[in-house]
C-alpha cells in the first residue's frame, strides 16, 4: 500500500499534476452582519459549488485597507468609504440593511426603553435600572470604539445620541461578538450592535418606544456592502456580486434578519 502511495506521488511530481484546489471567495472586513453574509454565501455555494469564506472581523477599516492593498480581492463594510480612503478606488456595493439595536443582560427585566432613557443611560444621568422600571441594579454601560459602524448609525439616526457625551464609566468593546459575550455574562449591562449578530444570543433585545427591530418601519438601520476593485470583478467574484442583488439572495437576506438594500 505504501509503495502505491509513493508511486502516485512520484507520478504527480513527474507529470506536473496536482489536485485541483476547491474554489472559494474570501470576504474580509466588518463584524456586522457576518451571519447574514455567510447565509448568502451558503446559498451561492449551493447554486455554483463555490465556497464563500467570511473570516473573523478586522473591521470595515481593516477590510478597506486589505482590499485596497490587494491582499484580498473582495471585502465587506458596514459604512461608507471615507474621503481618506477613496485613493484605493474601491467600488462599494450595498446589498443589505441591518437594524441596529440596544440589548441588555436577560436578568434585568427590561424590554422597552425610550430614546431619552437610552441617552440618559449612556450619558450617565441614569445609573440604576430601577429608575427605568427594572430591578435595583447598577447599570453597566458597554460602548464601541469611535468609528464603529453601528455607532455611526446611532449618531446619525437615533434621537439625541449625537448630543450626549458617553459616560466614562463604561467598557469599550471592539467587535460585535465581544460585545454580545460581555452582555450575556455580565449582569446590569446594556450595549448596542446589529440585530443580525444579536438575535440568536442570550440577551434581551429592546424595543424602542414600542418599535421592534423586526418591524418594517424600524428606523435605525445600517448598510452592509461589498467592496472590490473593478479589475477584480471577474469570474466567481463577478458571479457573487450579481447573486447578492438577485431575488434568491433577497429571500436569504430576509431570512437572516436583514432587509434587501433598495436604492
Amino acid at each position: 500500500m505504501k509503495k502505491i502511495c509513493v508511486c502516485a506521488v512520484l507520478l504527480m511530481m513527474l507529470t506536473g499534476f496536482s489536485p485541483v484546489a476547491a474554489e472559494e471567495i474570501i470576504i474580509v472586513g466588518t463584524g456586522s452582519g457576518m451571519s447574514l453574509l455567510q447565509a448568502v454565501g451558503d446559498a451561492f455555494k449551493h447554486n455554483t459549488g463555490v465556497s464563500v469564506i467570511v473570516p473573523e472581523s478586522i473591521g470595515s477599516s481593516g477590510g478597506i485597507k486589505s482590499v485596497g492593498a490587494d491582499k484580498y480581492k473582495i471585502g465587506r463594510v458596514a459604512r461608507e468609504i471615507k474621503d481618506t480612503e477613496k485613493h484605493y478606488e474601491l467600488t462599494c456595493l450595498p446589498f443589505a440593511r441591518m437594524p441596529i439595536v440596544f440589548f441588555v443582560n436577560k436578568s434585568l427585566g427590561i424590554k422597552n426603553l425610550s430614546p431619552q432613557q437610552i441617552c440618559d443611560i449612556y450619558s450617565g444621568k441614569i445609573g440604576n435600572w430601577k429608575e427605568v422600571g427594572g430591578k435595583d441594579a447598577l447599570i453597566r454601560v458597554i460602548r464601541r470604539e469611535d468609528g464603529d459602524s453601528s455607532l455611526e448609525v446611532l449618531l446619525a439616526l437615533f434621537p439625541g445620541f449625537s448630543n450626549i457625551t458617553l459616560t466614562s464609566r463604561s467598557k469599550t468593546t471592539f467587535t460585535d461578538q465581544e460585545t454580545v459575550e460581555v452582555a450575556e455574562k455580565t449582569e446590569g449591562t446594556i450595549a448596542w450592535g446589529d440585530y443580525i449578530n444579536t438575535r440568536s444570543s442570550a440577551v434581551e433585545i429592546l424595543s424602542i418606544d414600542g418599535k421592534s427591530p423586526t418591524d418594517a418601519d424600524y428606523p435605525y438601520t445600517g448598510t452592509l456592502a461589498l467592496i472590490f476593485k473593478e479589475k477584480n470583478r471577474t469570474g466567481d467574484i463577478a458571479k457573487f456580486v450579481e447573486f447578492v442583488a438577485s431575488p434568491a439572495a433577497h429571500d436569504v437576506i430576509k431570512g437572516a434578519g436583514g432587509l434587501p438594500f433598495v436604492k
